[in-house]
């Protein structure tokens, strides 16, 4: 029990402070938002004026049973016509952009409907070209998340996000070993406008060197 308070106040200690150095992450969590939502993606601003289009989560099955489906975010109101409404609706992906949704697997995609066009968006690269400027938190949280980083609802010092002038800078978990040892590791991360994400700091959140993913 002394072992693990011990452990909680290092790591209050860490991220009480305003700066980052080489010994671990310390940045003034008042500064940041905490992300309290599984999917926070409402917000997502595309580069494209797109009249409708979906965010949808697919967890795969075995090879002979359709993947299960369902909607994480949408935007915008979907054609009246029938004939429209069921080619939006037939419209669906076998691949995507992450996550990996270990030990089991699934993927995200994006379908979206302009006028009578339809596109899926199921590559990492599409996704960027989707979104254009990450200028909406939204915007950020979905492709860092395509990226391999997430988030834990209970403790803003593993899921924060603030905007800045020139992008977001987050706090982020990854897991960098899946197998003896299971290591997570804790990011304060910068995104730019134009996606690019860069390491500000990093430290080890969890280690267990005799567990496996």
């Amino acid at each position: 029990m002394i072992k693990k308070l011990s452990i909680l106040a290092f790591t209050f200690f860490l991220f009480s402070c305003s700066d980052d150095d080489d010994n671990g992450i310390k940045v003034n969590l008042d500064d940041f938002e905490a992300i309290t939502e599984d999917f926070p993606f409402e917000d997502l601003h595309p580069a494209t004026n797109f009249d409708y289009f979906e965010l949808i989560r697919a967890i795969v099955n075995s090879p002979e049973v359709p993947n299960n489906e369902y909607i994480l975010s949408s935007s915008g109101e979907l054609c009246s016509a029938e004939t429209c409404k069921t080619n939006f609706e037939q419209m669906t992906a076998d691949r995507g952009f992450g996550p990996d949704c270990l030990p089991g697997s699934c993927f995200n995609y994006i379908k979206t409907q302009k006028n009578d066009q339809f596109s899926v968006i199921n590559s990492k690269e599409g996704l960027k070209d989707f979104l254009g400027t990450i200028d909406t938190a939204g915007d950020a949280l979905l492709w860092v998340r395509t990226n391999g980083y997430y988030w834990d609802l209970s403790d803003i010092a593993n899921g924060a996000i603030k905007e800045t002038e020139d992008g977001f800078e987050l706090i982020m978990l990854q897991t960098v070993k899946y197998c003896t040892p299971l290591q997570t590791n804790r990011f304060h991360l910068k995104i730019d406008y134009d996606g690019t994400i860069s390491i500000l700091a990093e430290e080890v959140a969890e280690f267990d060197k005799n567990a496996c993913v």
